[in-house]
């Protein structure tokens, strides 16, 4: 590698130290730098470096500057030491000093849990934390002198409403203003929404950068559950009071639709051409009413704020039960239906009849994505944390991720008109939740939906 080249790798001649020196020289010399010893100092030039260290006394510098300046050498540094020392005490003093310095700063950025890189104004990294090079899988040797652009990848935009539509670099813009600044944003070879935390290291930009990277995913998901349970909790209020007024009217309706079809039944007024279509038209009419009270029914049922009836529940039995509700369903569909269910599944504090109905929601749901021929499975299993898992999966169409964010919000459905309220996954959310759970949606286009819902165990008697 020719000393011209701008290597990521820093090469240092050292000249003048033998044994257990060099050793301490090379650990100060860290990350990113290889720590070469050369024996004489007329040997620099041919040593393949970038730069030089000299230890020697003052006649052996004062020998030694006119033999390297006969001929182009690397940048020089030298320490001087005028005592004829043969152990090299002060040199080993020094270097010791030193070492001692560069671990105490180590272990101080290792220690931290955030990855964390210096960059230099041209925005290669000076310095990186153990941290860093776990979150990029890398070696921290490989880090040290790489453009940062090349270790995190490019900015990318973020998805939904939340998020910015163009992507945003603030190390980048660090870089331009020297201002510090804290944003959230995402990079291409990092998982993960990160939360970046970019500090000047001196008052121009040009001096560099020191940048935190903290990853931030799981507290926006947190985030965004609370958000989402809050709009619901408001919609159904809202909704509670539109199905009430809505209801009164809608039964006056229906009781007269209903008369009008017991008078459209005599002969008489069959008898008469214009009337002929008029039996129809009431059917019709009789049968959306019905309709819009079942939507009304969901609604109220969505929006009552009426606690869970707490016992101890079997979900085994409740995922056995509810595929024997809708078997007869999924066989004039041709979809098979299968159960895993764990034997030894403890039981969880519940409301029967309730989680009965998040589950046929969820069963529903899956049937409706699923063409024939596709399959449907009903999974139950231990999760982390003392929670147990119910699982509904299916190979239906998926859910796009566009709409995923979606689809527990009240009237939200891609069915056909006529064919789903989108009310079934907002009441399943809201049982759920009421009983200290949370549903975990898993989605692709094309292949299918899995939907878990995780409660809270049962406390064995005796427990905390």
């Amino acid at each position: 590698m020719p000393a011209s080249e701008d290597s990521a790798r820093l090469r240092v001649a050292v000249v003048g130290l033998s044994g257990e020196e060099v050793n301490w020289a090379r650990q100060i010399a860290g990350r990113g730098v290889e720590v070469v010893v050369v024996h004489d100092a007329r040997d620099l030039r041919s040593a393949d470096v970038q730069l030089g260290v000299i230890f020697a006394t003052p006649k052996d510098v004062g020998d030694l500057v006119p033999q390297l300046m006969e001929k182009p050498s690397p940048p020089l540094t030298a320490s001087v030491d005028r005592r004829q020392d043969p152990d090299r005490r002060h040199q080993v003093t020094l270097l010791k000093i030193l070492l001692s310095g560069k671990r105490a700063w180590e272990q101080t950025v290792d220690a931290i849990l955030d990855p964390i890189m210096v960059i230099d104004g041209g925005g290669r990294v000076i310095r990186a934390n153990l941290q860093m090079a776990r979150a990029l899988g890398r070696n921290i040797q490989e880090l040290v002198g790489l453009p940062y652009s090349e270790l995190i990848g490019p900015a990318v935009a973020g998805t939904g409403d939340r998020f910015p539509a163009e992507p945003v670099d603030p190390i980048a813009d660090g870089l331009a203003d020297g201002k510090p600044r804290r944003v959230e944003t995402r990079y291409k070879l990092v998982p993960g929404m990160q939360e970046v935390t970019v500090s000047a290291l001196a008052d121009q930009p040009t001096e560099g950068l020191v940048v935190i990277m903290k990853d931030v995913s799981e507290r926006r998901d947190r985030q965004e559950r609370m958000e989402r349970s809050g709009r619901l909790a408001d919609i159904g209020q809202l909704a509670a009071g539109i199905a009430h007024e809505i209801n009164t009217p809608l039964a006056s309706i229906a009781l007269r639709a209903e008369s009008l079809m017991k008078s459209a039944a005599d002969p008489r007024l069959l008898a008469v051409e214009s009337f002929k279509n008029f039996p129809r038209y009431l059917k019709t009419i009789d049968e959306e009413i019905f309709r819009c009270k079942k939507i009304i029914g969901a609604l109220l049922e969505f929006s009552r704020a009426r606690r869970p009836e707490v016992r101890d529940t079997d979900l085994n039995q409740l995922a056995e039960k509810a595929a024997d509700l809708v078997g007869h369903q999924i066989k004039l569909k041709q979809v098979s239906l299968s159960l895993e269910l764990e034997p030894a599944l403890p039981h969880v504090p519940a409301d029967d009849g309730q989680m009965r109905q998040a589950l046929l929601a969820l069963l529903i749901n899956a049937l409706d994505a699923t063409a024939s021929g596709g399959q449907i499975k009903v999974s139950t299993a231990r999760a982390d944390n003392g929670m147990v898992a119910l699982t509904v999966s299916d190979t239906g169409m998926g859910v796009p991720p566009e709409h995923l964010d979606k689809i527990f919000t009240p009237f939200f459905t891609t069915k056909p008109v006529g064919q789903g309220t989108g009310l079934g996954l907002s009441a399943c959310h809201g049982i759920v939740a009421a009983h200290g759970g949370e549903i975990q949606v898993q989605s692709e286009v094309g292949r299918g939906t899995r939907m878990t819902m995780l409660l809270p165990a049962a406390r064995r008697e005796g427990a905390a």
